[in-house]
């Protein structure tokens, strides 16, 4: 992935939501889904495209929130018990769930790529650290992280491998550049359609940022 692949897919997400978890340690692999995005594999015609991006990280895999109390880890719905043990003690939720799946809505506040300087940053806003995965090997190293901020969390995901995909099709970067094009093309049709007898319902994300 270049580096404006990787600015395209920053700047998407920092505007979008996390919308499920999905974790398989017997794969060693992770994936996160993220909506509502200025992205799209077709050419939209209205504003009710999903806007979607799936990034997978596989091998070495990581994954850590930080947060400050219990109940911000509602959305990944563990019973009461079995989320008292897993923060009180060093278990990862592979030990229990090899497979885990999970769906919710979390608005994103900012998403990086390879930032450390950024993670150190916002982790200093949480009082509490727990890892949910660790397949790192000896080192403890990976080769990619990837760190974003919730309403109320951070999560900081790594890995050896990373792979987006965009309706279950992997993208390299011609194809996130397509996508991001196809979002733009229909950016500038729904304000040059404003005010006529063509224009789209309106659409927040196009309205974010009007075009002058």
């Amino acid at each position: 992935m270049n580096n404006r692949s990787k600015e395209i897919i920053e700047e998407a997400i920092s505007q979008g939501k996390w919308v499920w978890l999905e974790i398989d340690g017997n794969s060693n692999s992770l994936y996160l889904e993220f909506e509502n995005l200025k992205l799209s594999s077709q050419t939209i015609f209205d504003n009710s495209y999903r806007g979607e991006l799936a990034i997978r990280f596989g091998q070495n895999i990581y994954l850590a929130l930080f947060f400050n109390k219990k109940d911000d880890l509602g959305f990944l719905r563990f019973k009461d018990d079995y989320l008292d043990q897993l923060l009180s003690s060093n278990e990862y939720v592979t030990e229990k769930y090899p497979y885990f799946y999970e769906e919710f809505s979390k608005k994103v506040v900012k998403f990086k790529f390879q930032d450390y300087d950024y993670l150190n940053e916002i982790i200093k806003k949480y009082d509490l650290k727990k890892v949910l995965v660790d397949k790192r090997n000896e080192n403890g190293n990976y080769d990619f992280l990837l760190s974003f901020e919730c309403e109320d969390m951070v999560i900081a995901v790594g890995g050896d491998y990373i792979n987006c995909f965009n309706d279950f099709e992997a993208l390299d970067d011609d194809e996130i550049k397509r996508v991001s094009n196809n979002w733009m093309m229909y950016y500038l049709d729904y304000w040059n359609k404003k005010g006529t007898d063509k224009e789209y319902e309106k659409d927040v994300l196009c309205e974010e940022f009007p075009l002058k």
